[in-house]
């Protein structure tokens, strides 16, 4: 537009709505980088009450996140024109704000299944969604066996008695089955670690 021979006619107001696009192209990046990560954590401590336990510090930081987004998300929601939305005091500052802090929160995810992963190294063969969802299921050895075939070459199943709580042996893809001569104790053991390393071992 700056190059049409007209724009010395118009520049006034191309320079103002160039300085409005400009702003809302900068404050949607920024929207869409808040949202992706709310979403992503809102999945991992809302659905699972194993994470919130463990992850209890970062459980409450999120929780305010939301309450914050949220409401945000409710004020926008009454302004169907975008003008107006991007035209909210302070909205950029609180954008950047919340992307700061899930930032943080993602780190401080990231380092606990860094910490997981090096008390038991099979646990590098699964992403993170997959290693969160075992380790919110960590008593539930149907939930968690569905991942055996990416953290096991020759284990598909495994054998339980007690509702699960003892198992007592293991299965490969082509029907063999492995009995142990002493069963593992789920419940005896607070990380799941530990019972899958019994497991391994």
């Amino acid at each position: 537009m700056k190059m049409s021979p007209y724009y010395k006619t118009f520049e006034p107001e191309i320079v103002q709505w160039d300085d409005k696009l400009q702003k809302t192209r900068i404050i949607l990046d920024i929207w869409i980088d808040v949202q992706k990560k709310w979403v992503y954590l809102e999945g991992i401590f809302f659905g699972s009450s194993d994470i919130k336990e463990m992850l209890s510090n970062e459980y409450t930081r999120f929780k305010g996140i939301d309450n914050e987004f949220t409401t945000l998300m409710k004020k926008t929601s009454h302004k169907p024109h975008i003008m107006d939305v991007v035209g909210t005091p302070g909205l950029q500052k609180t954008l950047e704000r919340l992307a700061d802090l899930l930032a943080k929160i993602q780190k401080a995810l990231g380092d606990y299944l860094e910490t997981q992963r090096s008390q038991f190294a099979r646990f590098y063969f699964v992403g993170d969604e997959d290693l969160l969802e075992i380790i919110g299921n960590s008593k539930d050895v149907t939930n968690v066996q569905r991942h055996f075939n990416k953290m096991f070459a020759g284990i598909t199943s495994l054998t339980s008695e007690e509702n699960g709580d003892l198992v007592t042996g293991m299965n490969s893809r082509e029907g063999e089955v492995v009995a142990y001569d002493k069963g593992v104790k789920i419940s005896e053991d607070s990380s799941i670690y530990v019972w899958l390393t019994k497991v391994e071992d």
